[in-house]
């Protein structure tokens, strides 16, 4: 953890209300005080442009479906993180956010494209070989299912497969769920579940969600 950062994280809270933005920045907060970090929520995307607020940030989480970044945040916003700001987000709060802004997609390092099947049984599963997520059991939900475009420089700890339902050239697809990777001096996480609170409120992927947290904000007790 950068000792100059304070313990403290933005909730950039907003968008496409069907993704039930406030209940996630409540479902976050909780999550990150696990951690000793406090949160504040943030609805103003002009704020993403005080570069000094940002580097005093040890975490930002963007929970805003869709919406539309200007041009000089997102820069703001990409240059935080490559100066150390720790990124970590669910679902289409962060893996569907500003489908305008390329760059920060491939920050995130993917992008929401589509749910085959909308609300559809499927299993998430740990990658046994992950020293941050290894260890948690496998979830069964009946949700979206995320199918992402992937930079395949990421770290994948999580993953699903499609069926042959609705699309058949999909069957035996693996699709990752959460992931981790490097952006300069700062880290970003993800975890694409999240339609609905209750999906992330399985004790695997809050206990997924608070490592893959502590991780983007450097704490060196969690590996990845």
């Amino acid at each position: 953890m950068d000792t100059k950062r304070s313990a403290n994280a933005w909730i950039l809270t907003g968008g496409w209300a069907g993704h039930d933005p406030d209940g996630v920045a409540a479902w976050t907060a909780a999550r990150l005080a696990t951690l000793g970090i406090e949160s504040t929520v943030v609805r103003d995307l002009d704020r993403l442009l005080d570069a000094e607020a940002l580097d005093a940030l040890s975490l930002l989480v963007p929970n805003w479906t869709m919406g539309t970044l200007g041009a000089e945040a997102e820069r703001s916003l990409v240059s935080a993180v490559e100066r150390g700001l720790g990124l970590v987000g669910t679902h289409g709060g962060m893996g569907d956010a500003f489908r305008n802004a390329l760059s920060y997609q491939w920050l995130v390092g993917g992008q929401f494209v589509g749910h085959p099947g909308d609300m559809h049984r499927h299993r998430v599963t740990f990658e046994p070989g992950s020293a941050l997520l290894g260890d948690l059991a496998a979830v069964e939900l009946v949700s979206e299912r995320y199918a992402m475009l992937v930079d395949p420089a990421v770290q994948v700890h999580a993953s699903l497969t499609f069926d042959a339902e609705p699309y058949e050239w999909l069957d035996g697809v693996s699709v990752p769920v959460a992931w981790t990777r490097r952006w300069g001096r700062g880290r970003v996480a993800y975890l694409s579940v999240g339609h609905r609170i209750d999906d992330l409120r399985h004790d695997s992927f809050q206990t997924a969600f608070e490592r893959l947290a502590g991780w983007a904000r450097g704490d060196r007790r969690v590996g990845a």
